[in-house]
């Protein structure tokens, strides 16, 4: 199972948005071997970073195993017997904290990857990264189909699509919002148009087109089955003014920040930490509780972007009320610093006046 699950988690998490179906696009030997082949490095970055943060922190971590215990634990387990009980008691919470690991940092890198990828467009500059959802690209106006003009980025895509339906052709235009693709081949199964309209030709006696008459079509979106369409008109609208998007770049590094901080915090539950004046199960159940509310507040803090009008000051508040708590515990500060910190935070959160977000319209 180690050898194998912590790939599926990888190409899962890889595999995600839009490209979810390729996840089975596949044999399952190929399957097998790249699920083998990230698992190991996920298995190795795990082990890599505990080796690191043990060097760096100077904490014991994981004391209870080593080469000889995980064999004594392994070579029951193949020959389909328990390993010793005493042995398994002893070693039962850092098992589980290092599978823990290893699954979560096989879930993050598989979703840090696709990021980087996408963010960076490398699936477009290099063929070897791109997706097999290859309309996903026609679809929002990929390079690959042509030169971006001004490198702009595409706000929406309009399509025109000719269908044929009981014998009869019929021209539809709107917005393209949304696809479904087949799981075996990525080939298009539907397409969903908004602000959808039916055009008509009028002709004369000869013939000839002399007006085209739209009709709208009411509803939410209107769905079109691939296997109706005759051909299909792409046509990109741009938005006016398009920079690079820092903001979004900002949000992305801050949400993994608070997610390894977060995650820190949750195993370090398992570490020692009586230098830092953390004692005993429910003293580290107070730090736990403690980090959590000032990870939360901070993050709230930096990254919100419409609050109430003091609404800041309560997160500070938080933000300084953990930290106090947290010195409190290896002796820096007066237990009456922290609760007095504590109750300015909650009356901070709770009595200061506030006004509402103006809504844009």
């Amino acid at each position: 199972m180690m050898a194998i699950f912590p790939g599926f988690l990888f190409r899962k998490c890889y595999y995600s948005g839009e490209f979810t179906k390729q996840f089975n696009q596949s044999n399952e030997l190929d399957k097998l071997l790249w699920n083998v082949f990230f698992s190991g490095i996920s298995i190795g970055i795990t082990f890599l970073s505990i080796y690191f943060f043990r060097s760096v922190s100077g904490l014991e971590v994981l004391e209870s195993l080593s080469y000889d215990t995980v064999e004594q634990i392994a070579m029951p387990i193949s020959d389909n017997k328990i390993p010793d009980k005493d042995l398994i008691y002893k070693t039962y919470k850092d098992l589980l904290l290092i599978i823990a690991l290893i699954y979560f940092f096989s879930c993050f890198f598989g979703v840090v990857l696709h990021w980087l990828i996408r963010s960076l467009k490398l699936d477009i500059y290099f063929p070897l990264l791109r997706f097999k959802n290859y309309w996903y690209y026609y679809i929002h106006g990929g390079k690959i189909l042509y030169s971006n003009p001004g490198n702009k980025k595409p706000a929406f895509t309009v399509a025109d699509v000719l269908c044929e339906i009981g014998g009869e052709t019929k021209l539809y235009k709107g917005i393209l919002s949304q696809y479904t693709i087949n799981k075996d081949d990525s080939n298009l199964e539907n397409i969903f148009l908004t602000n959808a309209s039916a055009l008509k030709q009028i002709k004369d006696v000869s013939g000839n087109t002399i007006e085209v008459k739209s009709r709208e079509i009411p509803g939410a979106a209107f769905c079109i089955p691939y296997k109706t369409v005759l051909n299909m008109n792409l046509v990109y609208v741009y938005r006016d003014n398009y920079g690079r998007s820092y903001l979004k770049l900002y949000i992305t590094v801050l949400n993994i920040i608070f997610f390894l901080s977060l995650t820190l915090v949750i195993a370090s539950l398992w570490f020692d930490l009586s230098s830092f004046g953390i004692n005993g199960f429910w003293r580290k159940v107070y730090y736990f509780i403690w980090a959590f509310i000032g990870l939360s507040s901070l993050r709230q803090l930096v990254y919100k972007k419409e609050r109430n009008k003091y609404e800041w000051i309560g997160q500070i508040s938080f933000v300084v009320a953990s930290m106090l708590w947290l010195f409190y515990y290896n002796g820096s500060v007066s237990i009456w610093i922290a609760v007095v910190s504590l109750l300015a935070a909650i009356s901070a959160s709770i009595f200061l006046p506030s006004k509402p977000p103006s809504s844009i319209r």
